[in-house]
Parts: structure tokens; C-alpha cells; sequence
């Protein structure tokens, strides 16, 4: 087996996975974890300004990031409208809407796989014309909206767990 065989089967499953516990872990009634918020925005601010800085030589490319950063905030903000709070003796709790995060985060995992599947075949290609693996506006754009969306909306359930519930 190559190892050009050998990467895919290793890095999909574990993908795979992530994507799953990543889904379950955000569908249905969450208690409450600040700590927990606080990290996903911390580790999806730092992913973006990464990316941000990674793709300030091609200023499209920059620009559809920071175009999706701008396009998740409305987006998020309804997603908060639709979320539902909690006050129980258990705890605090919320249950986001479904539909909304794993939409966005269906449209990025399927651009991004739809470029590894592309990247993959590309490698036969010995042309200039290969796509650039780093440089595509419409997945800067996805990544842009996915991981806005995720850090608007847990700091808004972070801003509005100091609220009673309704």
C-alpha cells in the first residue's frame, strides 16, 4: 500500500469521528459550560485569524474569509433567537437549533471534502493547471462562515446565560 493510498484511509475515519462528536456534542439540550465555550471560541478565533494571515498574499482569498466571518454574525444572532434557555434546579441549559449548525457545518465538511477529492485526483496531474490547495475564495468563504457562526453564536449563549431564562 502507498502512501498515497494510506493517508486518505487514515485521515478520514479520524475526520469522521471528530465531525460526529463535534455534531453530537451540539445537537439537543446542552448544560451550560462556560469553560467550554470559552475554549471553542478561543479555538475557532485563533483557527480564523490562522487563516486570516495564511491567506493575506492572495487578497481574494483573505477577502472571502473575512467575508464569511461578517456573513455568520446575522446568521448566528437568528440562531440565538431560535435557541431555547433554561433555568432547572439540574442547571442551566440550552437547546440550539438543529438545523442551523449542522447546515453550516454541512456546507463547509462537503466543500472541503469535495477539494480533498479534487486535490486527490489533481495529483495524477503533472500541469500547471492543478488546483492550489490553499487558495480557493469559495472554501475560505465556507471555513469563514462556519467557524463565525460558532463563535457569534457561543458568545451570544455565553452573553445571554447571564439573563434568566424566559
Amino acid at each position: 500500500m502507498t502512501s498515497r493510498q494510506l493517508v486518505p484511509l487514515l485521515i478520514i475515519p479520524f475526520v469522521a469521528w471528530r465531525v460526529y462528536m463535534r455534531v453530537r456534542r451540539n445537537v439537543g439540550r446542552q448544560l451550560f459550560h462556560p469553560g467550554r465555550l470559552k475554549a471553542s471560541i478561543g479555538i475557532f478565533s485563533t483557527i480564523a485569524v490562522v487563516f486570516l494571515v495564511f491567506s493575506l498574499p492572495v487578497p481574494q482569498v483573505a477577502a472571502s474569509l473575512a467575508g464569511g466571518l461578517v456573513l455568520a454574525v446575522p446568521i448566528a444572532l437568528y440562531g440565538l433567537k431560535l435557541t431555547k434557555f433554561e433555568d432547572t434546579p439540574q442547571g442551566k441549559f440550552y437547546t440550539p437549533n438543529t438545523a442551523l449548525g449542522i447546515g453550516i457545518s454541512a456546507l463547509f465538511l462537503g466543500r472541503v471534502a469535495y477539494r480533498f477529492i479534487v486535490l486527490y485526483a489533481a495529483t495524477d496531474l503533472q500541469t500547471a493547471q492543478a488546483p492550489q490547495p490553499f487558495q480557493s475564495p469559495l472554501t475560505y468563504l465556507l471555513f469563514g462562515l462556519s467557524a463565525g457562526y460558532f463563535i457569534a453564536y457561543q458568545t451570544g449563549v455565553l452573553i445571554r446565560s447571564h439573563k434568566p431564562a424566559a
